[in-house]
C-alpha cells in the first residue's frame, strides 16, 4: 500500500510506502532549481536526492524533479499542457511507466509536459492535490478509501498498478510452511489499520485471527528484522523485498494476499482533486502511460538499459530484476476499473472497522475515457 496517514504503515511510513530496505538512491532522479509554494502547500515536498542528505527541510520549497527531458524535448509542442504528478516515493521500477513515457516522448506527443515530484511526506501527496498543489497523486486503493472516508474530495482517474503486489513473507529456515504455521508467531508489519485487517483476514482463512499472533511494528526496517530474526513472517512487496532477500542468500516463502482471503485492490492509483476528474488533459495522460506500457512489456531490457545508463545508481542487479519483476503488474488500460472490486474493498475495510459504512464508488472513482 501506499499513500494514507503518515502515523500509519504506509508501505514504511516515513519517508514513504515501501515497507522492507529501500535503495538509497532514487531512480533515474534529475534534480532542477526549486520555486517557491504558496501557503498550505509549503508541506516539504523535496527530491530524493535532498532528502539523502537531509536537506529539504524548509516549509517554504518544493524541489522540482524532471525525468527523460533528452528523449521528449524533440517533440514537445509550443505550447504543452503543464501536469505535475506528485509521487508516493522516490522514483523506482513502480514508476516505469511514467519514465518510459516520459523518455518515449509520449506525454510530449500527448501535448504534455509532465513533472514528477517527490514530496519530502509522501503521506502528504493526496492531501496537496485535493488542496489544489499539484494535479495528480499516487496512493495505494486501501489508504484511498480511507482517505475518501476522511472527507477528502479526490477521485480516483487511473491506476499503474492494478492489482495487489503485497505478501506475506517467511523464511524457509523458519519451518513456516503454510500460513496456519503462523499460530504464536512473531508478524512484523507498519503502523497500518488496513495492514493488520489484511493479516487477520489471510489468518481467518485458516481458522486463525490477530489474537492467534504477535503483531509487532516494525517500521521501515521489516527485511532486516526478518533476516534477522526479531520476527518470523513481514509484510512486504513480491517484486522488490523477495527479491532482496534473495539477494541476501535467504530463501523466502510467500503468501500473496489476493490469494489468501484479502479482496482485490489495486496497489497504485492515481487521484485527482474532485474538479479536475473531466480535466482534457487526463484522457490524454491515460493514453500515454497505455503506449508506455505497451512499449515496455515489449522490451523491458531496453526500457531499463535506457534508465540505468542516465542514472548509474540504477544499475545495479537488485534494480534491474526489481524493474522486471515489475512488468507484469502495470496496467495494460491505465483508465479501465472495476467499481465492483472498489465497493467490495470498501466493504471489507468497513467490516473491520476501518472506515465508516462507505457510499457507492461510482461517487469518487471516475473512468476516464479516451483522448
Amino acid at each position: 500500500m501506499r499513500g494514507g496517514e503518515a502515523s500509519k504503515k504506509v508501505r514504511g511510513s516515513a519517508p514513504g510506502p515501501r515497507w522492507g530496505l529501500r535503495p538509497q538512491t532514487p531512480f533515474c532522479a534529475v534534480a532542477t532549481p526549486p520555486i517557491e509554494l504558496e501557503d498550505s502547500g509549503r508541506a516539504a515536498l523535496t527530491t530524493a536526492a535532498a532528502r539523502r542528505r537531509g536537506l529539504g527541510q524548509s516549509p517554504s520549497l518544493l524541489t522540482r524533479r524532471r525525468f527523460g527531458l533528452l528523449a521528449a524535448a524533440a517533440v514537445v509542442p509550443a505550447e504543452p499542457d503543464h501536469l505535475t504528478i506528485l509521487l508516493d516515493w522516490f522514483i523506482n521500477p513502480d514508476h516505469a511507466p511514467l519514465l518510459v513515457a516520459q523518455q518515449t516522448g509520449a506525454f510530449a506527443r500527448a501535448g504534455l509536459a509532465v513533472e514528477l515530484v517527490a514530496p519530502a511526506d509522501t503521506a502528504m501527496a493526496p492531501k496537496l492535490v485535493a488542496a489544489g498543489h499539484g494535479d495528480i497523486a499516487l496512493t495505494d486503493e486501501p489508504h484511498f478509501h480511507e482517505q475518501i472516508a476522511g472527507g477528502l474530495p479526490l477521485r480516483r482517474v487511473g491506476a499503474l498498478i492494478d492489482r495487489p503486489l503485497s505478501t506475506l513473507a517467511t523464511l524457509r529456515r523458519t519451518g513456516i510452511a503454510k500460513l496456519g504455521d503462523l499460530r504464536g508467531r512473531r508478524i512484523g508489519h507498519g503502523s497500518g489499520d488496513a495492514e493488520r485487517a489484511m493479516v487477520g483476514a489471510m489468518l481467518a482463512t485458516v481458522g486463525l485471527s490477530l489474537n492467534d499472533v504477535h503483531m509487532v511494528n516494525i517500521g521501515e526496517q521489516l527485511t532486516v528484522a526478518l533476516l534477522t530474526g526479531q520476527v518470523d513472517a513481514v509484510t512486504i512487496y513480491r517484486n522488490f523485498e523477495i527479491l532482496e532477500l534473495r539477494e541476501q542468500g535467504a530463501e523466502p516463502i510467500a503468501f500473496d494476499y489476493e490469494t489468501n482471503g484479502v479482496p482485490w485492490f489495486d496497489e497504485m492509483i492515481l487521484v485527482t482533486r474532485e474538479r479536475l476528474a473531466s480535466d482534457p488533459r487526463l484522457p490524454r495522460l491515460m493514453n500515454a502511460i497505455r503506449h508506455a506500457v505497451a512499449t515496455l512489456r515489449a522490451d523491458p531490457l531496453a526500457a531499463w538499459r535506457s534508465c540505468a545508463a542516465t542514472e548509474a545508481d540504477l544499475n545495479t542487479s537488485l534494480n534491474k530484476a526489481a524493474w522486471m519483476a515489475s512488468v507484469p503488474f502495470f496496467a495494460t488500460d491505465p483508465a479501465a476499473v472495476n467499481l465492483g472490486r472498489y465497493d467490495a474493498f470498501a466493504a471489507f475495510l468497513a467490516k473491520a472497522g476501518i472506515i465508516p459504512p462507505p457510499r457507492p464508488a461510482s461517487t469518487y472513482v471516475t473512468e476516464v475515457g479516451d483522448g
